[in-house]
């Protein structure tokens, strides 16, 4: 049995290795607390990451946020779109970057297409379900988007024992996370939290991608937050947009969705939302 816990800290410690996330990125966090800073301050950060803004225009150009006419700068996406969102969009762009698909080992095209879907699910449920006003929904879409990177942490770095994991989770049929948590000591959500720590995104952020399969484990003040992850994955596996590595859904749909209070009459118009939802993500990674 391996246990990557060592593993992870050696990682943490060294960091060389780590993916990073562009300095623009961090920059933008900042500015959101600043209550002074304006679209062109905005702007002017995202303009000094030359990838960044290529990424940043062909995303805002997609069909999602197309209203007739071309974006042709920073400062027309930043205007049009709003900060939150082109925060929100950076951030995609940045973490797609950090993590290079590799030739074997996860589909990443499926990878990302899920995990943009549970972070549109997960605003969308946290709008209509959320207790935390001060929490930003923009911050629980980041939430959702990164609730599995810890699977492209242990891809990358720890291949061997990663494999061996998912292969004991198609012989014996459980779900993933709880082979990671047998076979290497802790799930793949444990080590997203860990990386996220070391971006230094908000705590909630971290400790809903760690507790994302069992937000009862969750600090008191962040378990609504995990919850609603956990729900948002629960509810894409369960309509089609899943990750087949992890196995099936760790809640059915109408289950979860009354769990946070959903009325009976609601959950399908909820359920209806994930093929919109699969189009959005799906234009906007292309």
């Amino acid at each position: 049995m391996a246990y990557i816990i060592q593993g992870m800290r050696d990682l943490l410690a060294k960091g060389e290795n780590l993916p990073t996330l562009p300095a623009a990125v961090f920059q933008l966090h900042k500015v959101l607390d600043d209550e002074m800073a304006g679209p062109a301050q905005v702007a002017a950060i995202i303009e000094g990451d030359p990838a960044l803004t290529g990424r940043l225009l062909r995303a805002a150009n997609a069909a999602a946020f197309n209203r007739g006419d071309r974006i042709g700068s920073v400062a027309a996406a930043v205007r049009r779109l709003g900060i939150d969102q082109i925060r929100t969009i950076c951030l995609v762009l940045a973490v797609v970057r950090a993590f290079p698909n590799r030739s074997t080992g996860l589909d990443h095209q499926l990878f990302w297409l899920h995990s943009a879907t549970v972070g549109m699910m997960s605003e969308y449920l946290w709008n209509r379900f959320g207790s935390a006003r001060d929490v930003p929904s923009a911050d629980i879409y980041t939430a959702g988007l990164l609730h599995d990177v810890g699977l492209l942490i242990l891809e990358q770095f720890f291949q061997r024992d990663f494999q061996e994991a998912r292969h004991e989770q198609l012989e014996t049929g459980h779900r993933l996370w709880q082979c990671e948590e047998s076979h290497l000591g802790m799930d793949h959500g444990a080590v997203g939290g860990l990386l996220l720590g070391r971006w230094s995104l908000p705590a909630y952020i971290s400790e809903a991608v760690t507790n994302h399969h069992h937000p009862e484990q969750a600090e008191p003040e962040y378990r609504d937050i995990s919850r609603i992850v956990y729900a948002a994955e629960a509810i894409c596996t369960e309509q089609g947009v899943a990750l087949l590595d992890e196995g099936g859904a760790d809640c059915p749909s109408e289950e979860i969705l009354a769990e946070l209070g959903c009325p009976e009459e609601e959950t399908a118009k909820i359920l209806d939302q994930v093929p919109i939802m699969v189009e959005r993500a799906r234009e906007f990674l292309n």
